[in-house]
């Protein structure tokens, strides 16, 4: 049977995280490449995807056949020696895969958060800190004591928003963890929908065509507020960004069930759960795809290996973060191109300008960690402070 999904459903349910980054920035495939290279995964999955347009809404959908009985496998010149664009990758794998061997894991569907929790690739306090970006009482609770621990300054608030963006990026990073591991049929993986209704204090299981509806509500809201998620997300606090979040609460809470009940939702999310194949030789069926080379030290001491494997992902991990803080920190002070204006005795090139502290009038001592070059040692800190309790 046919079914129809939106982009932005296809994005989160298959797409890579370049690929996620991409339509979360610009709300639409600016890239081609990138979408050709999602509907590829979407046809490992269903025996037919095609574009088509809406007899309702502005955007193009993909309409999709049959699930296939068998997933496709996808090739992956990877499984061996070849590139991983995250240095800790492997290790990441290694551990979740080691976790799943081991029975370490629930069979309850969860966020990816409380997954990435439970195999070890964030601290307890890193989980606790995530819900600081939405509840303003707990979150001033949070600034108050890295003021305290001298960990940032007065001010700075808004650079605890970037770091928990960091955090997040995990969750994605271990959704295609899972999909390795999908490939090679060690596990099961899927999404399982729910929302929160506060009227009745009840968590309940969202149907898929409930969840169509709340994403074509989202995207016909983002577009009439031209805004996207890294808009809402880095300008949460704007007259647009308000008044969106405003209309998607009046408008989320009138959306129906399949059988036309008003459900009453105040917020929707996605756990996904998680099923093993098998317990045991998991871990080597992983290392034969992905990691040959370490087999034979993993077949020497498999405790030793698995415990120099943690170390060195936490390792990496801080690294990633610090790194990346650093290369934010000098794209944001590289000059910048004024668009639409030109310099014709300089034979029409675009005019280019460096960015200023006079520019920047809000979130002033904010943006001065940039021009301090402060910016990347406070994301570090950051880094270093929660991840203090990594095993």
């Amino acid at each position: 049977m046919e079914k129809i999904i939106t982009k932005k459903q296809a994005v989160e349910l298959f797409g890579s995280e370049a690929c996620k980054k991409h339509f979360e920035k610009y709300k639409k495939f600016t890239n081609k490449d990138l979408e050709t290279s999602l509907i590829k995964e979407m046809k490992r999955y269903y025996t037919l995807v095609k574009i088509v347009k809406p007899q309702t809404g502005r955007g193009y959908v993909y309409e999709l056949g049959a699930k296939k009985d068998v997933i496709t496998v996808k090739e992956d010149g990877r499984s061996s020696n070849g590139a991983w664009s995250i240095p800790y990758t492997k290790n990441m794998d290694i551990i979740v895969v080691s976790a799943l061997e081991k029975s370490l894991i629930t069979n309850t569907a969860q966020l990816l958060s409380k997954w990435c929790l439970d195999f070890g690739l964030i601290t307890p306090e890193m989980y606790t800190l995530l819900p600081a970006k939405y509840n303003e009482y707990y979150r001033e609770q949070c600034l108050q004591e890295l003021k305290d621990d001298r960990i940032i300054c007065e001010g700075e608030d808004r650079i605890l928003n970037d770091f928990i963006y960091d955090t997040k990026v995990l969750q994605n990073q271990l959704a295609g963890t899972l999909k390795r591991l999908q490939k090679i049929d060690i596990i099961e993986y899927s999404p399982v929908y729910k929302g929160f209704i506060k009227e009745d204090e009840k968590t309940i299981n969202l149907h898929e065509n409930v969840v169509k509806k709340i994403l074509l509500l989202q995207e016909s809201l983002m577009d009439l507020y031209s805004v996207n998620d890294w808009y809402l997300r880095t300008y949460y606090n704007s007259k647009k960004a308000r008044e969106y979040q405003e209309e998607w609460n009046k408008k989320l809470i009138q959306i129906t069930d399949i059988d036309g009940t008003v459900l009453g939702l105040n917020y929707w999310y996605t756990t996904y759960a998680i099923i093993p194949k098998a317990r045991k030789g998991m871990i080597i069926d992983y290392l034969e795809k992905y990691n040959k080379e370490v087999i034979e030290q993993f077949k020497i001491d498999e405790e030793s290996f698995l415990r120099g494997n943690e170390v060195t992902y936490y390792s990496k991990r801080n690294n990633y973060v610090a790194n990346n803080a650093q290369k934010r920190e000098g794209k944001f002070l590289e000059p910048k191109v004024r668009p639409n204006l030109y310099v014709e005795d300089v034979g029409g090139k675009q005019v280019t300008y460096k960015p200023i502290k006079e520019d920047y009038t809000y979130n002033e001592t904010y943006y001065a960690l940039y021009f301090n070059r402060l910016y990347a040692q406070r994301i570090k800190g950051l880094q270093e402070y929660y991840s203090s309790n990594f095993k």
